[in-house]
This record gives C-alpha cells, sequence and structure tokens, in this order.
C-alpha cells in the first residue's frame, strides 16, 4: 500500500471536515424548518378557534380536524371588503394546512349554497384561493353544485372555475342573460407574460379591432407579470415553482359599457416587497411629511409605490406599466385603478373628469396582490 503525503492526508481531512459541516447545517435547517411549521399550524388552529368562538365566519368542524366553510351571500371587495378577504384568507390558511402536520387543521369542503352574488374581481381571487388548495392537495375535487344559484353557476363557467378539476360535476345549459360578460381565467407563472396575449384576444371578442390599439394594455400588463417574477415570490421563501402563480380575467358589462381587468397574485405583498428592496430608502423619504406612526401603513407604501413610478429591482423603465393604464383612464377621464396588497388599498378614479385618490387601510390582510383597472367605454361598442 502507498504511503499517503502530507499534503493529501491535509486534503483529506478538509474535506471531511467540510462534509461534515454541510451534514450540521442540514440538519439544523430541518429542524428549524419543522419548529417553523409546528409553529404555523398552532397558529391557524388558534386563529380558527377565535374566528368561532367570535361567530365571524360561517364554519363546521367534521371529524379529524376537517372543517366546511359556507360561503356567505355576497363576495365583493368594493362593498364587502373585510368579509370577502376574510373568507379568503381562511380557505388560503386552512388548506395550507394540510401540508403542515396531522394535528393542522384543514379543509375539507367549501360550501356554494348560500352565495347569490359575486364579482369579477372576488370571483377570480376565489378561483385562485380554490386553485392553490387543488394543487396542495393534488385530489380529484369534484364541486357540489345541486343547490347553487343559477346566476352562480352561469358566471363561474364564464370564467372558467369549473375548469380547476378534473372530474367535473354535471353542468346545466344556462340561459346566458346576464349583462356581465366574462373571459376565462388565465393562470400563469412568474416568467409567463406572454400569457396575456390571451387575454387581449378574448377582450378583442368582446370589444372590437379598437383593442389593438391599446398599446397600454400590453405594457401595462406585461409589467403587472414581469414585476410578479421580480418580486412577489423571493427565492428564500417561495423555493417551489408551482408555488410562484398568477392570475388573469376581464370582463365587460354590457349595459354600463364597463370594461375590468383584475390581476392577482399570491405573493407576499407590496409593502413587504418595498421594505426588503434598494426602493425602500426613496419611498420612506418621499413620506417624510407624514406623521411617523402611519408611515408603515399598507395603504400609504402601495400609494408611495405607485407615485414614485419604480419598482424595486432599480431600473429606471420598472415601473412604468401601472402609469401606462393610470394615463388611459385620463385620457378617457372616467375609470379606476385600485391596487389591494396585504392590509392596504390605494385607488385613484376619475369620475365625471374629477380625480380622486384613496388609500384605505384594513383588519383583513388580502394574500397577495389584486389590481383592478376599470374604464368605461361609452360609444365604441
Amino acid at each position: 500500500m502507498k504511503k499517503l503525503s502530507l499534503k493529501q492526508r491535509r486534503s483529506d481531512i478538509l474535506r471531511c471536515l467540510r462534509d461534515r459541516k454541510k451534514h450540521l447545517k442540514n440538519n439544523n435547517s430541518s429542524k428549524y424548518d419543522d419548529k417553523n411549521k409546528s409553529s404555523e399550524w398552532k397558529e391557524i388552529n388558534r386563529w380558527i378557534d377565535s374566528l368561532i368562538i367570535k361567530k365571524t365566519i360561517k364554519i363546521e368542524k367534521l371529524k379529524r380536524r376537517n372543517f366546511i366553510l359556507f360561503l356567505p351571500e355576497s363576495l365583493n371587495f368594493c362593498d364587502d371588503y373585510e368579509e370577502t378577504a376574510l373568507y379568503f384568507q381562511v380557505i388560503r390558511k386552512l388548506g395550507h394546512g394540510n401540508k403542515l402536520s396531522n394535528k393542522a387543521y384543514k379543509l375539507k369542503s367549501v360550501n356554494f349554497d348560500s352565495l347569490k352574488k359575486i364579482s369579477t374581481s372576488a370571483s377570480l381571487v376565489l378561483t385562485a384561493e380554490i386553485s392553490k388548495w387543488e394543487d396542495i392537495l393534488n385530489a380529484d375535487l369534484v364541486p357540489n353544485i345541486e343547490n347553487w344559484q343559477p346566476e352562480i353557476i352561469e358566471q363561474f363557467l364564464e370564467v372558467g372555475f369549473f375548469d380547476l378539476f378534473n372530474n367535473q360535476p354535471e353542468l346545466p345549459k344556462v340561459s346566458n342573460t346576464s349583462d356581465l360578460a366574462l373571459v376565462k381565467y388565465i393562470k400563469g407563472q412568474c416568467g409567463d407574460a406572454k400569457k396575456s396575449r390571451v387575454l387581449r384576444k378574448a377582450l378583442q371578442q368582446l370589444i372590437g379591432d379598437d383593442i389593438n390599439k391599446w398599446t397600454f394594455l400590453r405594457s401595462g400588463l406585461d409589467e403587472a407579470i414581469t414585476n410578479v417574477s421580480h418580486h412577489a415570490y423571493p427565492e428564500h421563501k417561495y423555493k417551489n415553482n408551482a408555488e410562484k402563480n398568477w392570475y388573469l380575467t376581464g370582463s365587460l358589462n354590457k349595459s354600463t359599457k364597463e370594461l375590468k381587468i383584475v390581476f392577482y397574485d399570491q405573493g407576499i405583498g407590496i409593502p413587504n416587497t418595498l421594505k426588503a428592496s434598494e426602493l425602500w430608502e426613496k419611498i420612506y423619504k418621499s413620506l417624510s411629511f407624514i406623521p411617523q406612526a402611519q408611515r408603515k401603513l399598507d395603504s400609504i407604501l402601495i400609494k408611495a409605490a405607485v407615485e414614485v413610478e419604480r419598482t424595486s429591482t432599480g431600473e429606471e423603465d420598472r415601473g412604468k406599466g401601472l402609469q401606462d393604464l393610470l394615463e388611459f383612464i385620463k385620457h378617457r377621464s372616467d375609470g379606476y385603478l385600485s391596487i389591494i396588497s396585504q392590509r392596504g388599498l390605494y385607488k385613484y378614479s376619475i369620475i365625471n373628469g374629477k380625480v380622486k385618490n384613496k388609500s384605505e387601510s384594513f383588519k383583513a390582510p388580502i394574500l397577495g396582490t389584486l389590481l383592478i383597472w376599470s374604464v368605461t367605454l361609452e360609444g365604441e361598442i
């Protein structure tokens, strides 16, 4: 046997030390993740228990820590924000419980029987949250639509809700008497900005060829989707690409001629993005005239982000997509742009030529970012 040289011995020792260090790091990381998961499911369980005690939501506990959630009569971010956001938060939290622990509370089913009215934006977010729950379960869920309102079935047919399920229920024929024409929802992942073309083609069928002249529609939507790729899903928190989804839809009210486009991601939210970015110093400086306690409000941060016209990448051309959407509203002198993220809302609107800026804070967070853009197309359809 050949005798090892001193250099080879040192190399072997260093390699062993590196391997041992890596092994210890992996073990510690695993223990840290397990501790976090334990803390998370316990927090969810306590939160659900508190909602039941306060009778804040309609929910029924079954065996083995399973729950049925009964949706309210109306889901609408404009008129019933707190209740709407809370129900969606419950779906997210209980759905997430399926992968945390056997002791975690879990979502067994969502009952739609009492639901009578749902807005375009709420229908997209509900579809997104059910889709996320379905992805976590990786199961063949089948909606029980026996007692659903016909209008709700019709609306969810149009938005493509039933396409989520491999085993679809037997769907009745609908009369399509509603004034609201919806575009089937589009689901994409970070980097899928080109999928916005699908929405533009669908809107073209509703509105006509004039939509091809709206360059803002391409830049605004593509920018929103690009920003999701850059900011909404940081690598340290979202390691699985399958979790980095965004959702997009549109609608046209044939009576009022209101065109609406809705975009939603399920990431960390604009306020959390800004606080961890290089842009934070510039935004915080722009808020110097605001009392210290208000500077950290989500609504104030969202408004500042829009007004600064940049995003956390630090690139000068980033963030101008939203400005394109705003300019189109200004040109029409009738419409609005709402951005809801975490516990904050910023809304820019023009009604009868009058500009109004609105910031509002909420108790219940929306777990991600919801962008709602609307204009009235008087005389163009």
